[in-house]
């Protein structure tokens, strides 16, 4: 792919001479900084959406549920949209997010709104699509971080009359961050390589996972390489500093 990358594009074939002009036409083009923007921008913004409702679920199922069973029930239903072919989960955001869908509806009864509200083909559909597909992904390595916590610890923490909230941060929240972090990485690295949902429910928001499609299925091979390895690039050193912030080994060996 990297030498790809570098080969001289003529029109819909190439040539194999070496060459850095797909990175440079791609860095000195005006929709670059548009497409790097829209793509971490909204990659990280639902990474943070599914975090923030994936880690009190996470929180309630490891110290709220006691019972084994009644966790392995829960964790089973988390999976059966797993089980449904992705092309009938697509088709079926029509009813929920379409104009006619069930949320549209349920408002206008409440007599929230007056008229159908526009959520399909937005960015606020690609997040709620996005989170729906990976909050499983966030909820597990917190789920397996917080049962890895040493209940003793908390009591004695709460026995030493230590305020909640610094119970929480200072110890539940802070043993729990590799699992944050793996599940950061585990939504970030599915939302970063999905080129159909922004396609197709973002009404075509650019990113750089829809463009290395657009441009492979137009047999543009070296310009998709080039986006491809920018991706790749990018996506590793975010990767990095992840890895740097958190020794997520620990959520294994320890």
């Amino acid at each position: 792919m990297v030498a790809m990358s570098l080969y001289t594009p003529v029109g819909l074939g190439y040539l194999p001479v070496l060459t850095v002009v797909n990175y440079v036409n791609f860095f000195t083009s005006p929709q670059a900084p548009i497409i790097l923007v829209n793509t971490f921008g909204t990659i990280l913004l639902a990474c943070v959406i599914t975090l923030i409702f994936g880690y009190p679920f996470a929180y309630f199922l490891t110290f709220h549920i006691n019972s084994e069973k009644a966790k392995t029930y829960i964790i089973s239903l988390l999976m059966v949209p797993f089980l449904i072919d992705w092309t009938i989960r697509s088709v079926a955001w029509f009813s929920i997010l379409g104009e006619g869908g069930i949320i549209n509806y349920a408002l206008m009864v409440m007599g929230a709104i007056r008229q159908p509200m526009t959520l399909l083909f937005t960015r606020n559909a690609l997040y709620i699509i996005w989170v729906q597909t990976n909050l499983l992904f966030m909820i597990f390595p917190i789920h397996l971080a917080l049962n890895r916590i040493d209940r003793d610890i908390i009591n004695a923490a709460k026995v030493l009359k230590a305020p909640p909230h610094k119970v929480f941060y200072n110890i539940v929240f802070k043993l729990s961050l590799p699992g944050v972090i793996t599940g950061f990485i585990f939504v970030f690295v599915s939302t970063l390589g999905d080129a159909v949902t922004p396609g197709l429910w973002a009404g075509g928001l650019q990113v750089l996972g829809l463009s290395v499609s657009t441009y492979a299925s137009n047999f543009l091979w070296p310009q998709s390489a080039a986006l491809a390895i920018v991706l790749l690039v990018i996506a590793l050193a975010v990767l990095y500093v992840l890895l740097k912030i958190v020794d997520i080994k620990k959520l294994i060996y320890e």
